[in-house]
């Protein structure tokens, strides 16, 4: 019976034996597969200790990440630009287009100046298209000859009557002998725009000295817009000053006119 089971060599050759194969299982399959799932058992255990620590070790506020970050967002061929809360006014945006000032040089004719009374007159008819301005400035910075320029190029008859300057609207004895404006003294002209679109000016020609101030502040108040005159030579000066703050404190519309650029350069010796 047992040389059934074994061959020559002595190698057994009988049936499949359940315990052999079981304690074969147990000593080679069973131990390995054992050892593995303790080894992935105790990798668990560890994972979700470190993920309870995790959970509740106490994370400051400056350290939490709530959103990705630019250089994960965009890559690191793209510059980013980060700026402050407040930092930097609403209106104004944090990456300002690139602006190419362009200048262009236009010329054109002057319009027509000249014109007859009856037109004037119909002008007065109309108080949409009337204008009061007063010319203010410092003491002999030109204010009365501007005047004269404008009486010369809308009525072309006076400019042959007399050579010097008549000063139209000093109308006093005393301003012509003493050459200084005292009183406030309107005139009225027919001016265009460039549009060529007719407008009734009521020029207010005003004294420059300090004494006289009082002419000055009761032509603001009937006016609607001021031109102020500004020598080259001399500058900026006190009544200038002056006026300037006076005409904004009344809200009005104002245009500032730099007057005698010829003696500006020959004093600079141009």
């Amino acid at each position: 019976m047992d040389q059934d089971l074994y061959d020559e060599f002595g190698n057994y050759i009988g049936p499949d034996l359940e315990s052999d194969d079981e304690d074969d299982q147990s000593i080679y399959g069973q131990n390995e597969q054992q050892e593995e799932m303790d080894d992935e058992a105790i990798e668990e255990d560890e994972v979700e200790a470190d993920d309870e620590k995790r959970s509740r070790a106490i994370v400051l506020h400056e350290d939490k990440r709530y959103y990705p970050t630019a250089l994960e967002v965009y890559g690191q061929d793209v510059e980013t630009i980060v700026q402050e809360e407040d930092a930097q006014p609403l209106d104004k945006p944090l990456i300002e287009p690139v602006k190419k000032v362009k200048f262009q040089l236009k010329e054109q004719e002057l319009p027509e100046t000249s014109y007859n009374m009856e037109f004037l007159a119909d002008l007065m008819d109309t108080p949409p298209l009337i204008r009061n301005v007063a010319l203010v400035g410092h003491l002999h910075h030109g204010k009365t000859t501007f005047v004269d320029c404008l009486v010369r190029q809308t009525h072309p008859q006076f400019q042959v009557m007399e050579e010097r300057n008549l000063r139209y609207t000093d109308t006093l004895f005393t301003e012509q002998e003493r050459g200084v404006s005292i009183k406030a003294t309107p005139i009225t002209l027919v001016l265009p725009d460039v549009r060529q679109k007719s407008y009734l000016m009521n020029i207010f020609d005003t004294p420059g000295h300090v004494n006289y101030s009082d002419e000055v502040t009761a032509a603001l108040r009937i006016c609607d817009g001021v031109v102020l005159f500004v020598d080259a030579a001399e500058g900026v000066m006190l009544n200038t000053e002056r006026l300037l703050k006076h005409a904004i404190q009344e809200k009005m519309a104002l245009t500032i006119c730099i007057n005698k650029h010829n003696l500006a350069y020959s004093h600079e010796g141009f």
